[in-house]
């Protein structure tokens, strides 16, 4: 995806003029964000199915048995009205 590569340059750019410089730790970290922000976008879209969602939480490494795993899904199925 072209808007995650742009974001990779944005972080790699950021992290590097900090490079040195004393950082306050963040909540979350810039992989969780990306996460977060893809899982919304899949799920706020009607052309989402259910097989390429799983995949994307999976590739988080989110496993299976997990309540954050059975939370999302369950979220995928009340938006796509299949819960």
């Amino acid at each position: 995806m072209p808007e995650d590569d742009d974001l990779d340059l944005r972080d790699v750019r950021a992290e590097e003029t900090t490079r040195g410089k004393r950082q306050p730790k963040n909540a979350v970290s810039l992989a969780r964000q990306r996460m977060i922000r893809r899982v919304a976008q899949m799920l706020a879209s009607p052309h989402c199915d259910e097989d390429t969602f799983l995949g994307a939480i999976r590739e988080f490494g989110l496993p299976e048995d997990s309540e954050e795993f059975r939370q999302l899904l369950a979220l995928w199925k009340k938006r796509h009205g299949r819960g």
